[in-house]
């Protein structure tokens, strides 16, 4: 679980590297899903499709371009943007106020009550953006683009619990994620912003470090990342391994700090703690009722795998 939970934490390396050499955050999400679903379908088909009836699958397909196009694609394109825009730290930072939208979904989709732990951890994060861009909007033209962007990728990684719960209770989550992945490349390949972005890469052929970063993001920081991820859940209990989660944006940050010379003030490093424990705050399962549950229903406690 903390080497899924790194692995993801450096993807925003692997982006910085793919931006230095001209690639824009739209082409970084590009390359990005297009080698997670070939590696997808060339290494993992058989894994992620064990079990599954192909008939239920295609019979689902609406269903899963839905949530593919909001929750891989969507998130994807969205938060390469805002790293693009506003650098690794922050762009982290912004995405993992994801926890509060789900709340928020959760209140307006399913009917949930606000408990005051869950108001606590709204007002934390809320606390902790406003502490967070206290001094970014006005240091460039980019810098509010890629803060909405930013939180619009949590809203994305949100929404994919929220569009897929039905579609994993069925299927599971290793069909739901491979299937997110591999239709939004077969969107992306009707895009000509698809072929320019392999244009670009097709220039640096020979660039292994360009190469490098693009296979890194799709083998590591997908395939691997959820393998790991999925074993750990079976080992785990779902409150651990929401709290183990938040190494991502330890790993992002410090990554960002120490390798690529990011600087956070006081004031803004206080709010990307707020943003932090308010999301575990939303994470960490508290007590729950035992009369109502089911060992057979999803729990919606437990984390799902990034996108």
């Amino acid at each position: 679980m903390l080497a899924a939970a790194a692995l993801w934490g450096l993807l925003g390396l692997f982006a910085v590297t793919l931006n230095a050499a001209g690639f824009d955050g739209q082409q970084v999400a590009i390359l990005r899903i297009l080698c997670a679903a070939l590696l997808l379908v060339v290494v993992g088909a058989r894994w992620l499709l064990r079990g599954v009836d192909l008939r239920v699958l295609a019979a689902q397909s609406p269903r899963l371009m839905l949530h593919g196009l909001i929750g891989v694609l969507g998130y994807n394109l969205c938060y390469f943007q805002a790293i693009d825009a506003v650098g690794v730290g922050m762009a982290v930072a912004l995405l993992y106020t994801a926890p509060l939208w789900a709340l928020v979904f959760a209140v307006w989709f399913d009917g949930e009550s606000v408990t005051g732990r869950g108001l606590v951890a709204a007002l934390g994060a809320l606390c902790g953006v406003v502490l967070l861009l206290g001094q970014t909007l006005s240091t460039g033209t980019g810098a509010p683009a890629g803060v909405l962007f930013g939180l619009a990728a949590g809203l994305c990684y949100a929404l994919y619990p929220v569009l897929g719960r039905w579609l994993i209770a069925r299927l599971g989550p290793d069909p739901v994620m491979a299937s997110g992945f591999i239709l939004s490349a077969l969107v992306l390949l009707l895009l000509p912003m698809t072929w320019q972005a392999l244009e670009g890469l097709a220039i640096h052929r020979g660039e292994w470090s360009i190469w490098g970063a693009v296979l890194a993001m799709g083998l590591f920081g997908t395939l691997l990342a959820y393998a790991l991820f999925t074993r750990g859940l079976r080992r785990i209990a779902a409150s651990r391994a929401a709290l183990l989660t938040t190494v991502e944006p330890v790993v992002a940050m410090l990554g960002a700090v120490l390798w690529l010379g990011e600087r956070f003030s006081a004031m803004q490093w206080g709010g990307v703690a707020l943003i932090l424990v308010s999301a575990l705050l939303v994470a960490i399962p508290g007590r729950r009722r035992v009369s109502g549950s089911s060992p057979a229903d999803p729990s919606p406690d437990r984390p799902l795998p990034r996108g």
